[in-house]
């Protein structure tokens, strides 16, 4: 059994004892989705992480979500050694800016009847909106910013063949400014209420994945 075949394995059987348990007791399995997302994302971009997560993102169902969800970054992938040169400055100066331990991003909105949704963010992001894409406004919302409108569709994931997806689309929206309209993000479902993503680049021959991300509603399986 290869190294690949085994994990995918271990995967699948893990994510069933979570689906199985998410059915009783839906925040035990919660927590432990996401504790089990954040362990790998804290040895990325180590192979054997990248191997796991990638199975996990494959075991996913679309991401069936609706309402607010807390965001986190789970890692950076290794650079595709095709990405271009825009993508890898990009790359670089946002694993700088994660890196020093703040995160402009905070979560997702999503409008389920209107497959549409929002990014809430920081502060930090409307800085750093405000240095590359000083006419883009976004709008404050409470203690957070919301901003880079989304277009939601299922279909089958580019980084992850015969993977059906929650394609989250900021090129075809046309109101997101550059570099967020090269910009596609892709989730699935672990269990009702996490969620796993893939943030891709969008160059001239095609998409390459950047890093994970994972998101966790707010009020799901919540008392």
């Amino acid at each position: 059994m290869t190294s690949s075949t085994a994990a995918e394995t271990a995967v699948a059987d893990r994510m069933a004892r979570l689906q199985k348990l998410a059915k009783t007791d839906p925040p035990t399995a919660q927590d432990a989705a996401w504790a089990w997302i954040q362990r790998l994302g804290e040895h990325l971009p180590d192979d054997a992480a990248e191997i796991d997560l990638a199975q996990l993102f494959a075991a996913g169902v679309p991401a069936d979500v609706d309402g607010q969800t807390d965001g986190i970054l789970v890692g950076w992938t290794t650079a595709d050694p095709d990405l271009d040169r825009t993508g890898r400055v990009l790359r670089a100066v946002f694993r700088t800016v994660t890196g020093l331990g703040v995160m402009p991003w905070l979560g997702k909105k999503f409008d389920d009847r209107a497959q549409r949704g929002t990014n809430s963010v920081s502060l930090l992001a409307v800085l750093l909106a405000a240095v590359l894409a000083p006419r883009y406004r976004l709008r404050r919302a409470g203690d957070h910013w919301e901003g880079f409108d989304m277009l939601n569709r299922v279909e089958t994931s580019v980084v992850s063949p015969g993977t059906q997806t929650l394609v989250l689309d900021y090129e075809t929206i046309g109101t997101n400014p550059w570099p967020i309209n090269k910009v596609r993000d892709e989730a699935v479902q672990i269990v009702p209420g996490i969620y796993l993503g893939a943030k891709l680049w969008h160059q001239a021959n095609g998409y390459r994945q950047l890093a994970y991300w994972a998101a966790r509603s707010t009020d799901i399986g919540r008392a």
